[in-house]
């Protein structure tokens, strides 16, 4: 069980990482690359560093592990959804690509972990 000290600090680091990515991304010219710089990379790192601080490196490992197996999964999201989206309308098109999310994840999670 995380202690509210732990969540607190996540919360803190997360915000400041934000913070810090956010200014990054005002200075990156052309701004089409700001996204890169957006709160998910920012949150994550900080989010590692508590784990690291908390747990230890080998349960950020498998943190950081997870998060790069939901990154391609993500990816894989948003390459089937847009041309789902056209030609099955909203609700079906999203369920195909949270399927395919599912899937990607899961095949990944299967290769990957041991």
């Amino acid at each position: 069980m995380k202690s509210l000290f732990e969540i607190c600090l996540k919360a803190v680091i997360g915000g400041l990482f934000v913070v810090c990515f956010a200014l990054v991304a005002e200075a990156v010219q052309p701004k089409r690359l700001a996204g890169i710089f957006a709160a998910a990379p920012s949150v994550a790192l900080g989010s590692l560093i508590v784990t690291v601080a908390f747990k230890g490196h080998h349960d950020a490992a498998l943190a950081a592990r997870a998060m790069g197996i939901g990154a391609v999964a993500f990816t894989a999201y948003c390459l089937v959804s847009v041309p789902a989206l056209g030609r099955l309308g909203a609700l079906r098109g999203s369920a195909t690509a949270l399927v395919a999310w599912i899937a990607v994840a899961t095949a990944i999670a299967l290769i990957v972990v041991p």
